[in-house]
C-alpha cells in the first residue's frame, strides 16, 4: 500500500511518496501560469533524484512563469519518454546492421533505463544527466560512465534529426567531454610473457572445454597478429583470410572501415586449421557467434593469475586484458622500427596522434641501435 505525500521539511514545494516495494518517489509542486495546481513526478531516490535537485528544478519553472514563459512540466500536450526514443534509436541501430546495437542497449537497459527510462524527455534536464554521471564515476571507470551519457546524447540526437520527435535541446550535449578519461593503456606484454601465455593457453592448463580451450588460444594468436580490437576479431569469416599471402580482411567495428591485417608466421606457422571452415563460417563460433564479454569472462582470470597480482582492479594502465594484446602488437612494432605511418595503417587509427603514443618506443630501441655499433 502507498503512503501519502509526505512535504519536504526543508525545501518548498518538495514531497516524497514511499511505495510499496520501499522505494521512495520525489515530487514538486507549484501554481502553473493558468492560476492551477500542478504536481509533477521528478524521480526515484535510489536513481539518484535528491531533495535538492527538485527544489532546483520547481525554482527553474517557476522563474518560467515569472518571465511569462510556459514551464518545461506544465506542457503536457505530448508526453514521451526516454524508454520510447530509445528503443526506436537501437531498432534504427540494427536496421542498419550496427555490429553493437544488442551491446549498447544493453547497457541502456542496465544504467540509463532505471534513472530515465520512465521520465519525459522534455523534464531531462542537464543538471539531472550531470548527477547521473557524478553517482556513476563512484562505481564505473570514466570510460565507462563517458559511453553511457554518450548513449543519451545519441538517443535524444535521433529524436531531434532523424524521427523529429523532440524540438527540444539535447540535455546531455558536451557533458561527455566533461568527464576526463584516462584509460591509455601503458602495460604490453614482453616477448617472454607472451610465450607463457600463449604456453598456458595451448597446453589448456584451465581445463576448459576443448572447442573454448582452441577459441580463446587462437582468439590470442589473431590478436597478437592482427592488432585487431576485440569486436573485429571476433567477426573474422574464413572467408575474410587469403592464405597465399597470409593476410585478413579486418572489420573495424569501431571506425565502421575496413582494412587489411596480416598472419605472423610465428603465431600461424601453420594455417591447415582453416580447412575445417566453409567460406562463410565465422572462425570464433560454438552454438553461437562468441561475444567480447564471453570471451573476457574465459581469459579475465588467466591474466589475472599470470600478470595481474597485486594490482589494484581500476589499474586501467597496468592491468593486462585483451585490449593490451592490441597494445603489445603496436608496441612491438614501434621497438622493431616499424615507421609510426605504417604502425598507423596497421592499427587502422583514423589519425596520427593516436599513434605517436609509440614514438616513445621506437626513441628508445633507437638509443639501443647506436650503443651497439661499436
Amino acid at each position: 500500500k502507498t503512503q501519502a505525500l509526505i512535504k519536504s521539511s526543508r525545501y518548498e514545494g518538495v514531497y516524497t511518496k514511499k511505495l510499496s516495494n520501499g522505494e521512495a518517489m520525489l515530487y514538486i509542486a507549484y501554481k502553473n501560469n493558468n492560476g492551477n495546481y500542478s504536481r509533477y513526478k521528478v524521480g526515484l531516490k535510489s536513481s539518484g533524484i535528491t531533495e535538492q535537485y527538485c527544489y532546483q528544478l520547481r525554482q527553474a519553472e517557476l522563474a518560467k512563469i515569472r518571465l511569462g514563459e510556459d514551464p518545461k512540466l506544465s506542457n503536457k500536450s505530448v508526453i514521451i519518454k526516454l524508454d520510447e526514443i530509445a528503443e526506436e534509436y537501437f531498432y534504427y541501430q540494427r536496421l542498419n546492421q550496427r555490429s553493437d546495437w544488442k551491446n549498447s542497449r544493453n547497457k541502456y537497459l542496465n544504467h540509463i533505463k532505471p534513472v530515465f527510462g520512465g521520465i519525459n524527455i522534455s523534464s531531462i534536464t542537464s543538471m539531472m544527466i550531470h548527477e547521473f554521471k557524478i553517482k556513476k564515476l563512484e562505481t564505473h571507470a570514466p570510460a565507462s560512465v563517458a559511453m553511457f551519457v554518450s548513449f543519451i546524447s545519441s538517443i535524444y540526437n535521433h529524436a531531434i534529426k532523424v524521427t523529429k520527435k523532440y524540438k527540444g535541446e539535447n540535455p546531455a550535449h558536451g557533458i561527455e567531454k566533461s568527464i576526463v578519461v584516462d584509460n591509455a593503456r601503458e602495460r604490453y606484454l614482453s616477448t617472454e610473457e607472451i610465450h607463457l601465455l600463449l604456453e598456458v593457453l595451448s597446453t589448456n592448463v584451465y581445463g576448459k572445454k576443448e572447442h573454448l580451450a582452441w577459441l580463446l588460444e587462437y582468439f590470442v594468436r589473431f590478436a597478437l597478429s592482427t592488432g585487431a580490437r576485440a569486436g573485429s576479431i571476433l567477426l573474422i569469416k574464413r572467408s575474410n583470410i587469403d592464405e597465399r599471402n597470409r593476410s585478413v580482411e579486418i572489420y573495424d567495428t569501431k571506425n565502421k572501415s575496413r582494412y587489411s591485417a596480416y598472419l605472423n608466421s610465428k603465431l600461424f606457422p601453420d594455417l591447415s586449421f582453416l580447412d575445417r571452415f566453409k567460406p562463410n563460417d565465422y572462425i570464433f563460433y560454438t552454438d553461437r557467434l562468441l561475444t567480447h564479454r564471453i570471451v573476457a569472462y574465459h581469459t579475465r582470470p588467466i591474466y589475472d593469475e599470470l600478470f595481474n597480482q597485486g594490482l589494484a582492479r581500476d589499474d586501467w594502465k597496468n592491468r593486462v586484458c585483451n585490449h593490451t594484446l592490441r597494445h603489445t602488437f603496436a608496441s612491438h612494432l614501434a621497438i622493431n622500427q616499424v615507421p609510426l605511418y605504417e604502425i598507423k595503417k596497421l592499427m587502422n587509427h583514423k589519425d596520427i596522434n593516436m599513434t605517436l603514443r609509440y614514438a616513445k618506443l621506437a626513441e628508445a630501441n633507437k638509443v639501443s641501435a647506436v650503443e651497439k655499433i661499436y
